[in-house]
């Protein structure tokens, strides 16, 4: 592997973590601003942002020919 592609990579690994921990957070934000019995919105928004990493992820990846 290049020096490029591993820094490509991993940059993708540190904004998937940086996006999941934002979305757990704003998640938190949220439960306790409008539901605090339960985690609806945390749960929400880390399933929204592993799916958002998770495209970042796939279109980061070098293509195959």
């Amino acid at each position: 592997m290049t020096q490029n592609k591993f820094l490509r990579l991993s940059a993708v690994g540190v904004q998937m973590a940086v996006l999941i921990y934002l979305g757990s957070e704003l998640g938190k934000y949220l439960d306790e601003k409008y539901s605090p019995e339960k985690n609806l919105f945390t749960a929400l928004c880390v399933i929204v942002a592993v799916g958002i990493s998770l495209y970042q992820l796939i279109t980061a990846l070098p293509k195959e020919e």
